[in-house]
């Protein structure tokens, strides 16, 4: 299959009744951001008869934002896609095909405030909700909830499994291939099903 670059007007372009992406407001107005801060970085994927492969989100952006006559950038296949390749090809572009963030450069190397501002959740980020907890747990059995949280975390990385089993040896830690997390010294954690929430 071979792609060529065009130029096409929104209203020419065809929707795809089936496409499985949807968009909410704020995602929307991130992407009209997008096109106002850089413009068109990420062209449209199109067919021989203007049907859209990907790009959905960006039509809906640009057709609020120019109108029908605004021309773009595509790219247009050579062929027509059969439905079940429009389903594969959405995916593939959508599901982890692209890759995945590497968290400690975006943890050590970005701004916090840049990441939620551009659109990371707080919670992706470690950061704690804004919530009235106090509120929240009005009504519900007390106990006393001792503080649990670590003094401090660091991240190792390990070139060998050998320099995993030193660490271990090292620590006195079990360090298996399922670990992701560990205490050092070994720490007891109350676990929420373990709390005895009966009121003498």
């Amino acid at each position: 299959m071979e792609w060529t670059n065009v130029v096409r007007k929104l209203s020419d372009l065809q929707p795809w009744e089936r496409n499985p992406r949807q968009i909410n407001e704020k995602q929307a107005e991130r992407l009209k951001e997008s096109f106002e801060d850089f413009g068109q970085v990420e062209t449209i994927a199109i067919g021989p008869e203007n049907e859209i492969y990907n790009g959905h989100q960006r039509l809906n952006v640009l057709m609020d934002h120019h109108g029908g006559d605004y021309e773009i950038e595509c790219r247009q296949s050579d062929r027509a896609l059969s439905e079940k390749e429009r389903e594969k090809l959405t995916v593939f572009l959508h599901k982890g095909a692209a890759g995945e963030w590497d968290w400690d450069i975006l943890a050590n190397e970005f701004e916090m405030d840049d990441l939620l501002d551009w659109g990371f959740e707080g919670y992706e980020l470690g950061v704690p909700a804004d919530v009235d907890y106090e509120k929240e747990w009005e009504g519900m059995p007390g106990f006393e909830n001792e503080d649990q949280t670590s003094f401090r975390h660091i991240i190792f990385h390990f070139k060998s499994q050998e320099d995993v089993d030193k660490m271990a040896e090292l620590l006195g830690l079990k360090l298996t291939n399922k670990t992701r997390s560990t205490w050092y010294p070994k720490h007891e954690v109350i676990h929420q099903g373990e709390i005895d929430t009966d009121e003498p």
